[in-house]
């Protein structure tokens, strides 16, 4: 339902997280844990519960623990991410959808001609590798079988925060690859630049690593976007929402302003978006090809400029520098060979 409301209100690309279920089949589904975005914790799956600190520190149920056929019999919940501050999506459709095959949601997206391509995220591959699962292997199979090995009508963009994932798609194919930086940062080092550009022509940052934050007010802008691009190195930008909280109070509350700030002001080369219809509404602003004409409730906001208005005594406590993105941050050894495992009868 989410894919369907994305293509009709303009969205250039869809993503598909993948994640592999019990019995090997790559899905599409936000997270490897199913507590995210299922009801699995009132199911009779609830004693599946492990911790895994490869993948992360709390304790989930997590997708390759059961069979595809399994996850189809359980609820979708939908995704809520300002949910601590009592802001809820949508209650009607809280359990409404179901979930898709990687290989279902290929056919999909090649079947939309307004659709610009497809971007498949790839995380915890090489713990998935020694479980027995080749993730990578898995999606280069359903891309050739679904013929984005052969069409070029849909670009398609294969997206890892490891950089030895998408050194197994280099050279392998002529998909563009995209490298996720997960935390936020304050720079990053020549070097590292030059690593990322061996493997990637784009890179995923968050919105605070563009203009840091500080008790939700902007402080400030960095020169990451800048210098990432000096490289020719495309740089996206994580997460827009139109809920408020998600925003600094420099935005005044307003996701179109965000938008421009982002876009106008910082420069970025496009949005990774809950929200696609403001995305596209912006996009068609006559106002951005005005040039000198441009109104002045069109310019970006200046970051830091808010803060600047605050008096002393209610001033948010100052925050430690964000870190420089380092080579080692960026450098790993290759995925492990898939682990040979002994198929047991249920």
């Amino acid at each position: 339902m989410a894919y369907t409301k994305a293509i009709q209100d303009g969205v250039d690309v869809l993503d598909c997280p993948v994640q592999m279920t019990k019995d090997g089949i790559p899905i599409c589904l936000g997270s490897i844990n199913l507590i995210q975005s299922t009801d699995i914790v009132r199911t009779g799956f609830s004693n599946l519960t492990e911790t895994v600190p490869e993948i992360m520190q709390s304790s989930g149920i997590f997708t390759y623990n059961l069979s595809w056929s399994d996850i189809k019999s359980l609820k979708p919940v939908i995704s809520s991410p300002q949910s601590q501050y009592k802001l809820f999506r949508n209650p009607k459709f809280q359990n409404a959808g179901k979930y898709l095959k990687l290989s279902e949601f290929l056919s999909m997206a090649n079947t939309t001609s307004s659709l610009n391509g497809v971007l498949i995220s790839i995380e915890n591959a090489a713990y998935l590798a020694k479980q027995g699962f080749g993730v990578t292997d898995a999606v280069l199979k359903a891309l050739n079988e679904a013929g984005y090995d052969k069409q070029t009508t849909q670009k398609v963009m294969i997206q890892s925060s490891s950089s030895s994932v998408l050194m197994k798609f280099k050279g392998k194919t002529n998909y563009q690859l995209v490298y996720k930086i997960d935390e936020d940062i304050g720079g990053a080092q020549s070097s590292t630049i030059d690593d990322i550009k061996r493997f990637a022509s784009a890179v995923v940052i968050s919105k605070d690593s563009v203009f840091p934050e500080s008790s939700a007010f902007l402080a400030g802008a960095t020169d990451v976007v800048s210098r990432l691009q000096a490289a020719n190195l495309s740089v996206l930008v994580q997460t827009f929402s139109n809920e408020f909280t998600s925003q600094a109070w420099d935005f005044f509350s307003d996701a179109t302003v965000e938008i421009n700030s982002f876009y106008a002001g910082a420069g970025i080369n496009g949005v990774i978006t809950d929200f696609p219809k403001t995305s596209d509404r912006y996009r068609r602003n006559r106002c951005l090809k005005r040039g000198n004409k441009t109104p002045a409730y069109m310019s970006p906001v200046q970051p830091g400029s808010l803060l600047q208005l605050v008096t002393t005594d209610y001033l948010p406590p100052a925050e430690a520098p964000k870190p420089y993105l380092t080579e080692s941050d960026v450098v790993e050894p290759p995925l492990p060979p898939v682990a040979k495992t002994t198929s047991i009868s249920t």
